[in-house]
């Protein structure tokens, strides 16, 4: 069984749900396979997919930042926010100057509220949006805070406007750029899009398409990114044997506070994740921490057995 993560830099024309495919028909149908994040059709860079037992672990990865190279074409601005829509407003971009554009960019920093595209798959009452665009219904949309952590220019040669943006998850690229547009009076919408990184997975240790589809099994298993490596976000506790047994079946156990040697915060309890393993990773388990006057005792919350089922087997042989 195929357990862990991969990094596919997705080229122009395919659809994020057809990577998707071809991983299942590499790995087996039996093996589930999914992704981080959506990448349109028309948008290229780095596609993280999970397969097997990480397909379960989407709500402990680092994802907190997503960077972006990002083409904007001024003075055009279009129904889908990009350049397969129909244009809706035009302008003259040429007069621009970078301080001018600089100045724009400046007040997108920082927590912002943004309208996502009419055209895209958020859902309205269990309907994509992008369905009812092409019924020509376009609902009241509402705003949704997301972070731009920075945005700057990489280089202005009109009519495009090429940036580098690192922003929080959900941000919408091609609404950034329609308001960078309005912004500067002119009309806005993505000409180019690629997704270079997704919290600490990097488009340069991504593979291609090809290579997916046509290494050797064992290649792909020696190409992804193990479960324990992908969370070692997560400050992590060391327990005994026994007591990683009994958080593997979802007892509670008492702990010492130590946190392992490589961490230096503290234990805390409340929300705050913790992880422990087994020394090969293969049995990670995050938990939280219960404090009760002297007791210290650690919650098991999500369990991620990515053990060969042949070793399974033997174990309770």
């Amino acid at each position: 069984m195929f357990n862990g993560i991969l990094l596919i830099d997705k080229p122009l024309g395919i659809t994020s749900n057809r990577v998707v495919g071809i991983v299942r028909r590499r790995l087996g149908r039996s093996v589930k396979v999914g992704h981080t994040g959506t990448l349109d059709p028309a948008a290229s860079g780095l596609l993280v997919i999970l397969a097997g037992t990480a397909t379960r672990a989407l709500d402990f990865l680092d994802e907190t930042k997503k960077r972006y190279k990002v083409t904007i074409r001024l003075g055009e601005e279009s129904d889908t926010c990009d350049s397969e829509g129909t244009i809706v407003v035009t302008g003259n971009p040429s007069n621009l100057s970078p301080e001018q554009i600089d100045s724009c960019l400046k007040e997108f920093e920082g927590p912002v509220d943004q309208i996502p595209p009419h055209f895209s798959a958020i859902k309205k009452d269990g309907v994509p949006l992008y369905r009812l665009a092409r019924k020509g219904i376009f609902p009241n949309l509402e705003k949704r805070k997301v972070e731009i952590f920075q945005i700057s220019i990489i280089e202005w040669r009109a009519p495009d406007l090429n940036i580098d943006l690192i922003c929080s998850k959900g941000t919408y690229a091609r609404s950034l750029a329609r308001d960078i547009g309005r912004c500067l009076r002119v009309g806005g919408r993505v000409e180019t899009l690629r997704r270079i990184a997704s919290g600490s997975f990097d488009v340069n240790m991504a593979h291609s398409i090809d290579f997916i589809e046509n290494a050797p099994l064992n290649r792909l298993v020696e190409s992804r990114i193990e479960l324990a490596e992908a969370l070692k976000h997560i400050p992590q506790l060391d327990v005994s044997q026994v007591d990683l047994e009994k958080l593997a079946c979802g007892v509670w156990v008492d702990y010492l506070p130590k946190l392992s040697c490589d961490q230096d915060a503290e234990i805390a309890p409340g929300d705050r994740l913790y992880r422990v393993q087994d020394a090969e990773g293969l049995l990670v388990i995050m938990v939280r921490v219960d404090i009760t006057g002297e007791c210290v005792r650690l919650k098991p919350v999500k369990v991620f057995n990515a053990f060969p089922q042949s070793a399974i087997e033997q174990k309770h042989e």
